[in-house]
């Protein structure tokens, strides 16, 4: 159906406004970036006083608000279109 990105994303953002310390610092990144290699997105995450970065992409990917790409990280699909039709979303 046309709408189940939208009612995706809602969830996602629901999840999203969960999130506390690194995972939230994480999930702003993403939104403000959208699409990162994984080497880059470690060393600014790392910057941004994220430790251990990759672990907290893990644990954002296995809730569904991320996904791995091929040597990157992802804001998750329902949360792209949703950006791109509403702009970036800070939690």
């Amino acid at each position: 159906m046309a709408g189940d990105w939208l009612v995706e994303a809602s969830r996602l953002l629901d999840e999203a406004r969960k999130l506390k310390g690194a995972e939230r610092v994480v999930f702003n990144y993403f939104m403000e970036m959208v699409s990162v290699g994984e080497i880059r997105a470690v060393k600014e995450l790392v910057r941004k006083g994220v430790d251990n970065p990759v672990e907290v992409i893990e644990k954002l990917v296995d809730k569904g608000i991320l996904e791995r790409g091929y040597d990157c990280y992802n804001l998750a699909a329902p949360l792209r279109a949703y950006r791109a039709r509403r702009g970036p979303v800070r939690v």
